[in-house]
């Protein structure tokens, strides 16, 4: 269509001249006309190039066009996905600091209770240090104690009387036999009365120190009986330590334990003898 119009266009132009000039004559209209044919396949040539380049450059075009497009939508999925990484390592990381600040903060708390536990450890070591010298001191006294009043048992057989430090305290065990006048009665015995009073001079020194009397028997005889005995024994060796010692009567106790705690078994008198025994217990404070 575009090729018609050129030739009609040239076709006007060539008539125009010819009727311009009547007296051109027929070989010049003839070279006209090969001339304008030959313009006209060259401006063919040229416009059939020029569309053959159009339709490359427009194929050309097209092709990096649907290129583009695919790298385009590519890079749309790449950005999404690149934004969707950027969300979850977002998260990641204040999820990260989270935990780091969870765990700053137990660590905060175990040492604040490591510092607690040390300061605990040294004040249990200062009392532990306090208590020792404190034990040793005690110790100490208790090892003074029980000399004096070994002194005081001086000459008297240790199966009639001894001492000896026992946990807290001193125990001086005295032989029934050799504190009261009789193995059934309360009375006390002549020897009974001076060793009790030597002892009581010796806790009127500690003052301070508490009394404790504990009286045993054997089992000759039936319980009721035996520790009515037991106690009425104690009640007097305490109202006679109590006669001449200054400790307040708060200082005081007395049981009877009758036959219920024998040292040895009853099975011989030498046993019986070593169960009918009163124990005195020194307390120090």
């Amino acid at each position: 269509m575009k090729r018609g119009l050129v030739f009609t266009i040239l076709a006007t132009l060539g008539l125009s001249m010819l009727m311009s000039s009547c007296v051109v004559s027929k070989n010049r209209y003839n070279t006209a006309v090969a001339n304008g044919r030959r313009s006209l396949d060259s401006l063919n040539r040229v416009f059939n190039k020029t569309v053959e380049g159009f339709n490359q450059a427009t194929n050309t075009l097209k092709t990096s066009n649907s290129r583009k497009d695919i790298s385009l939508d590519s890079l749309i999925r790449e950005n999404r996905k690149l934004a969707g990484d950027k969300a979850t390592l977002n998260q990641n990381l204040l999820n990260s600091i989270a935990e780091f600040n969870a765990e700053r903060e137990k660590l905060a708390r175990k040492t604040r209770t490591a510092d607690s536990l040390m300061n605990i450890l040294a004040l249990q070591s200062d009392a532990q240090d306090s208590i020792r010298t404190l034990d040793a001191g005690h110790q100490h006294e208790l090892e003074t104690l029980l000399m004096t009043i070994n002194k005081v048992l001086t000459g008297i057989n240790q199966s009639d009387a001894k001492a000896q430090i026992a946990g807290p305290g001193v125990i001086v065990t005295i032989s029934n036999d050799y504190l009261f006048k009789t193995a059934a009665g309360a009375d006390i015995s002549t020897k009974g009365t001076t060793l009790l009073n030597k002892l009581s001079a010796v806790f009127t020194l500690n003052e301070g120190c508490r009394i404790n009397v504990v009286v045993n028997t054997d089992n000759n005889g039936t319980a009721k009986a035996l520790l009515d005995q037991s106690a009425r024994k104690a009640a007097a060796v305490v109202s006679a330590i109590a006669a001449s010692c200054s400790l307040p009567g708060t200082a005081y106790t007395a049981s009877g334990r009758g036959m219920y705690q024998p040292a040895v078994t009853n099975t011989t008198e030498a046993n019986k003898k070593q169960n009918r025994r009163t124990e005195i217990v020194i307390i120090m404070k």
